[in-house]
């Protein structure tokens, strides 16, 4: 593996263990130990409680969202080409039609509809979390589907799978046996570039105050917290929660640019 996606994956891995231990395990170690003393905005917490043990949060959503929207695109590229046509056709131009569509704006609407229906008592048990990756898989779908359906196309060009279809083999087998093999890697480096669109709109959305996210996500915090500037020695409070979510960001897309790099030259 490329060094960039060993540093990518180190970055995430870590991040996210220590943040999970740090805020969920030990969270006196961050209430009692903080250098940077309390938020302002939130007299009760201290900034290490709330930034590094917002961390895990953000990087939760979009390890699921990313999850859930890498699984949906293969789903629907892989029906797309079994399926061969004229439905091919109109799947595709549907997932462009996705894709077009701005991204953090939908889940902003996604977000106030499914809160709405959350209050009234028919959000289907979903709470915040769920509501939020919800969301993002239903607009982060389309840029997988068009994504893997370009590199099927590609695989089934070459010879081996002429031979396996002249031999007999169908459609499904063919996926299986055949393509299923050489997609892995790259259905590996679609779910590390999600993680960074995911990370961003959730914090976006959050930071706006849209989302309700409880424990409080990197964005939410950056929201709530964003007051504490008009207080002496109000950046101690803002800086590491962006430099944290920077980091989150910056981990996740150099361990998928490098592995799509490599699933590019194999």
């Amino acid at each position: 593996m490329p060094v960039r996606a060993w540093v990518g994956l180190t970055l995430l891995i870590g991040l996210g263990a220590l943040s999970l231990l740090a805020g969920r395990v030990f969270p006196e170690v961050l209430a009692s130990t903080c250098p940077l003393g309390h938020d302002p905005t939130h007299p009760d917490r201290t900034v290490c409680e709330l930034a590094f043990g917002g961390l895990w949060v953000s990087l939760a959503i979009g390890l699921a969202a990313g999850a859930l929207s890498t699984g949906m695109g293969l789903f629907v590229a892989a029906v797309a080409r079994l399926s061969g046509g004229a439905l091919e056709r109109w799947v595709m131009r549907l997932a462009d039609a996705f894709f077009a569509l701005p991204d953090v704006l939908v889940v902003m609407v996604l977000q106030l509809a499914g809160q709405s229906l959350v209050d009234a008592g028919a959000g289907a048990g979903l709470g915040p979390f769920g509501l939020m990756v919800v969301s993002l898989a239903l607009v982060g779908w389309a840029g997988p589907a068009r994504m893997f359906r370009n590199r099927l196309d590609t695989l089934e060009g070459q010879e081996f799978i002429a031979a396996s279809r002249a031999l007999g083999g169908t459609g499904p087998h063919v996926l299986r046996v055949h393509l299923w093999p050489s997609l892995r890697p790259f259905v590996l480096a679609v779910f590390l570039s999600r993680l960074p669109a995911a990370i961003l709109a959730e914090s976006t959305v959050s930071f706006f105050g849209i989302a309700r996210m409880e424990p409080m996500s990197l964005g939410r915090y950056l929201g709530t917290s964003y007051a504490a500037l008009i207080y002496e020695g109000g950046s101690r409070v803002v800086i590491p929660a962006w430099l944290l979510l920077v980091l989150l960001v910056l981990g996740a897309s150099l361990a998928s640019q490098a592995l799509a790099a490599r699933t590019r030259r194999a």
